[in-house]
């Protein structure tokens, strides 16, 4: 099992304080441990070991289902955001990091913006070519995208969960800060970590997130480099809690079928019988018990969810 040294400084903001230690978790032969800056208040998971996009391949590739279905704007901070600035996208550049398959682009394209994406996955890429006709859309990663010469600067740069996966937020931070005019904005969104049931999302660990984030966390690293919050919500506040009870009754139904679609199987039936299977599981054995936590949330006034955040130039 691979083990590591107590970290003295924090890899996040590179304060030399020494972490607070929360919890341990173990994935195949790695042993991984969370802890909490005390200058930046970042959660952050040790060894930060680099995921290679044929990690995600193994898991199965959900854009080959999607690519038979309807591309329609579904998340939540996708909805925000157009909710937001419905009419003030004319004439504006935005840089959407982590675009997907596009459908947040193309919406944003027919509201008279210039518009630029990436995203690591190929067939996301690919998918948005074909279905929206995106033309500044690339298949790299975020650090070759930083090398890139001749690029505009950007109005809007946006990240939805994005930040959580990355090893490195500060340097993310700094290489998005000069794509961006002096009077831009940049939208970001990540999960909530003072959620109900945080730690229930199998999604929510490594390989696949390395930090965990809250508002004071995000004001904090994105002070350092002279931003500050303009607004914040909470959003998918109930999805995010069905996911959560849903983990309890994990079938992996979902997962095979986007197995089977990945390995190149002449007929889909299959994957989509077990891939809508998983969904009715989800709906009966996550959304009913979610419906009173989320209702205790509220009479609470605890926040759930994903938090989204808007920042400008302090």
């Amino acid at each position: 099992m691979t083990d590591f040294n107590y970290p003295k400084i924090c890899p996040i903001c590179r304060a030399d304080k020494s972490p607070l230690f929360i919890r341990n978790f173990i994935r195949g032969d790695i042993k991984y441990s969370l802890y909490e800056c005390p200058e930046c208040k970042v959660q952050f998971w040790l060894p930060k070991i680099a995921v290679a996009k044929e990690w995600y391949e193994e898991k199965g590739n959900p854009y080959r289902i999607r690519d038979l279905t309807e591309l329609r704007i579904s998340r939540g901070y996708h909805k925000l955001f157009l909710k937001r600035y419905k009419d003030s996208l004319k004439g504006k550049k935005l840089l959407d990091l982590g675009c997907g398959t596009g459908e947040f682009l193309a919406e944003v394209e027919k509201r008279g913006c210039e518009v630029f994406g990436l995203d690591f996955d190929r067939e996301a890429i690919k998918i948005a070519k074909k279905r929206f006709n995106l033309k500044n859309i690339y298949a790299m990663s975020f650090e070759e995208f930083f090398q890139k010469e001749n690029m505009p600067k950007f109005n809007m740069i946006t990240f939805f969960e994005v930040i959580e996966h990355l090893p490195d937020p500060a340097d993310f931070i700094l290489n998005v800060k000069k794509l961006l005019k002096p009077s831009g904005k940049i939208v970001l969104s990540a999960p909530f970590r003072k959620r109900m049931l945080p730690n229930m999302n199998s999604w929510d660990f490594p390989p696949h997130h390395f930090t965990r984030w809250n508002k004071e966390a995000i004001l904090n690293l994105f002070s350092k480099e002279e931003f500050s919050a303009s607004f914040i919500s909470y959003i998918e506040e109930f999805k995010i809690l069905s996911e959560s009870i849903d983990s309890i009754f994990k079938t992996g139904l979902v997962s095979k079928s986007l197995e089977l679609a990945s390995v190149g199987k002449k007929s889909l039936l299959l994957p989509k019988i077990l891939y809508f299977s998983g969904r009715v599981k989800h709906f009966f054995l996550g959304k009913i018990p979610a419906v009173f936590l989320w209702l205790w949330s509220k009479i609470s006034r605890k926040n759930n969810g994903i938090i989204y955040v808007e920042i400008e130039k302090a």
